[in-house]
């Protein structure tokens, strides 16, 4: 990086300035210093700090403060820690153990060591969270994702999930027809044929079988989830409106079931949306300054977002 002295220091200005907003800024949601409320368990802002501060002095950071996008390691920060509060308690439940011989390679392998580069070629999504891995330190960052793999170990062959969907263009209309299924249950299929188009015509009565898809889908009956789908080379993208008819769980697992065709960086990604019924269950708050707690992607995102974010409505409850 070739640049005068003057330039070079700009960035860490711009670090200081936000990191110091983001203390200063909001209130928690019911009590005073805390960045998430989980039932009666607080993150405390500090906590939260903490980790922020040991991301931005990282090189790799600067970027992230030139591009005004330091809000992302706040969030990214947040739903580390919500995560790790989660699973903590799914693990007791289901009885679940850290690999330890799993957990020997990985140290060896040491994949927080390589050095991030700090030219902005890596984007923000991959850079952020690779950031907060390395603030949280090697023993959380394995511990978490080992469990999140077990927890998929469990899980991945024994689950089926029938369910109805339909694929809309528009958020407002994938909203509008998930709140009239989930106010209707039982006329979901014709609602969702109601509102398609005859070249998108709903998938009806339909079963994952005992796939990885099925783990994304292991809700509570009568769930209405709305999922965004972002445009590719191959599709438009828009949004997609599930709605989970019936969640099975088979007492072994399909003898079809092959992990070892997975991509193994998938399994932890896929474990996070097994913790979202354990969520549910939570009365789990996260402060205004951060943004809002999505139980549908399991993060925390934007409040500015909200108006396209995925969207998860339970049976028996008022809100998402």
């Amino acid at each position: 990086m070739t640049s005068v002295l003057r330039r070079a220091v700009a960035p860490f200005a711009a670090v200081t300035a936000l990191v110091a907003t983001l203390t200063a800024c909001g209130t928690g949601p019911s009590q005073v210093n805390s960045a998430v409320i989980i039932d009666d368990h607080v993150i405390s802002v500090d906590d939260v700090q903490s980790l922020i501060d040991k991301v931005v002095k990282e090189p790799a950071a600067r970027p992230l403060a030139q591009q005004h996008k330091l809000d992302l390691v706040a969030r990214e920060v947040v739903s580390q820690l919500v995560t790790h509060e989660l699973l903590m308690e799914v693990a007791e439940k289901e009885n679940l153990r850290v690999d330890q011989e799993q957990l020997a390679q990985l140290r060896e392998q040491d994949p927080l060591a390589q050095e991030l580069p700090a030219d902005g070629s890596v984007p923000a999504e991959q850079l952020v969270p690779a950031l907060v891995n390395r603030a949280r330190g090697f023993d959380a960052y394995a511990g978490d994702n080992l469990l999140l793999i077990e927890l998929v170990r469990k899980y991945v062959g024994r689950a089926d999930v029938s369910l109805n969907a339909a694929s809309l263009s528009d958020y407002d209309a994938a909203k509008k027809l998930a709140e009239q299924i989930s106010a209707n249950p039982d006329q979901g299929a014709s609602l969702m044929e109601s509102a398609s188009s005859p070249e998108m015509p709903p998938q009806l009565d339909v079963s994952t079988g005992p796939s990885l898809s099925a783990l994304q889908l292991l809700l509570p009956d009568d769930s209405v989830l709305v999922i965004n789908q972002p445009a590719t080379d191959q599709s438009p993208g828009g949004f997609v409106v599930v709605q989970v008819l019936e969640s099975q769980v088979a007492s072994s697992p399909s003898p079809e079931t092959d992990l070892s065709q997975v991509d193994p960086n998938q399994l932890p990604f896929l474990g996070k949306y097994l913790l979202r019924e354990h969520a549910m269950s939570k009365n789990l708050r996260v402060s205004p300054r951060y943004g809002e707690w999505n139980v549908a992607e399991m993060k925390v995102l934007p409040k500015s977002e909200a108006s396209v974010a995925g969207l998860l409505l339970v049976p028996g409850t008022d809100k998402p």
